[in-house]
C-alpha cells in the first residue's frame, strides 16, 4: 500500500528531529521506503530549507534546519 507523500515527509522530518546525522541508510530502514523514494522526498525537504543534507565521503547525513514545534514570534 502506497502511503502518501506528506506523510512520509513528515516522518522523515520527526526522524531526523529525533536522531540528528541520521544517515540515508538508516533513515531508510526505519521509515521503511525505497532508496530512490527516500531521496526524492530528502531532496525535496531540502529545497524547502527544512533538513539540511550534509554529504561526506560516502555517507550522507541530515539535520534539521528549523524548529518546527516553536511558535513564530511576531516582531
Amino acid at each position: 500500500m502506497k502511503r502518501k507523500s506528506l506523510s512520509v515527509q513528515k516522518e522523515i522530518l520527526e526522524m531526523i528531529n529525533k536522531n540528528p546525522g541520521i544517515t540515508m541508510s538508516q533513515l531508510e530502514r526505519k521509515v521503511g521506503t525505497n532508496p530512490k523514494s527516500l531521496k526524492e522526498h530528502c531532496e525535496q525537504l531540502e529545497y524547502l530549507n527544512l533538513i539540511e543534507i550534509k554529504r561526506l565521503k560516502k555517507t550522507k547525513k541530515m539535520y534539521k534546519k528549523l524548529d518546527l514545534t516553536k511558535k513564530t514570534q511576531k516582531f
